[in-house]
């Protein structure tokens, strides 16, 4: 019954969480990809030959049940979703769990940063985000209100508020210089947030109502969302101005990157680049 004298230590992790999540994969500063499996955040370095990983996570814990682990200092259940900063050197991870942990972490090193925590009942991280410039993330969960949580970049509570009726699968913060709006796009719905957590649903007009998993918003403070119905919107404040076929079968990640390009998805297998000036395909 006495521990083992033996240790162990990572090396390498097979599987990528994909199956109920999305805008989860992503390159780091130093050109590796960071992307999630079990309660493990894993930074590939692809170059080398064998390729090697870093993790945020892992190594040994006390034998206890998941719910009433210790998780000071790392997930100890299932990371449910997975963002990075815009300069690439920080990821965000949210896990499942009645109450649910939140960490920020360095995409290079696997490296803590910073903690926030869920209260009880929240059941898990849907989705999660990092403000460009103003020190904030923002995560959903998966509360019957399916409620979003805002926090400083040192983990405290900025404020709560609930979000929508339906899951909330994706959630980004404005690339405008100074903004801290972000955001929630999900099951039937998109939701656009200010800095003190005041919401106004979407608008859809006569552009045909959908569900979204993902989002995204260009340097100019255009948002776009990615439709089950193959389409990309396109938002001037919280009201549709346009809808254009993109993909055949649901969009699912779309990303705005430099400038004026942006990326998308789809479950038809196609991967587009875009030029948003004229959205036309690049």
């Amino acid at each position: 019954m006495d521990q083992p004298e033996e240790t162990y230590a990572l090396d390498y992790v097979l599987g990528y969480r994909c199956a109920d999540s999305r805008q989860n994969v992503h390159i780091n500063a130093e050109g590796n990809i960071c992307y999630m499996t079990a309660a493990l955040g894993v930074v590939l370095d692809h170059t080398c030959s064998p390729q090697t990983q870093k993790f945020f996570g892992g190594g040994e814990v006390d034998n206890t049940a998941k719910n009433v682990a210790n998780d000071t200092n790392a997930h100890t259940d299932d990371i449910m979703c997975l963002s990075m900063s815009e300069d690439r050197t920080t990821c965000l991870t949210g896990q499942v769990g009645r109450a649910p942990s939140v960490f920020t972490w360095n995409s290079c090193s696997g490296e803590k940063m910073n903690r926030a925590k869920l209260p009880r009942g929240s059941r898990g991280v849907s989705a999660c985000g990092l403000a460009i410039d103003c020190g904030r993330f923002a995560v959903a969960d998966l509360h019957d209100n399916h409620k979003v949580h805002c926090f400083s970049a040192d983990g405290s509570k900025i404020f709560e508020a609930k979000g929508s009726n339906d899951k909330i699968l994706d959630l980004a913060f404005n690339r405008a210089e100074g903004s801290c709006n972000f955001a929630t796009a999900g099951r039937k719905h998109i939701a656009f947030w200010d800095q003190d957590g005041g919401k106004k649903n979407g608008i859809f007009g006569s552009f045909a109502r959908t569900s979204f998993s993902c989002v995204t918003w260009s340097k100019a403070g255009v948002a776009y969302s990615g439709g089950s119905n193959g389409k990309i919107y396109t938002w001037n404040g919280n009201s549709c101005e346009n809808m254009m076929d993109a993909h055949k079968g649901f969009v699912c990640s779309i990303k705005c990157i430099g400038d004026d390009k942006m990326v998308s998805g789809g479950y038809d297998g196609r991967v587009c680049l875009w030029n948003t000036s004229d959205m036309s395909l690049t």
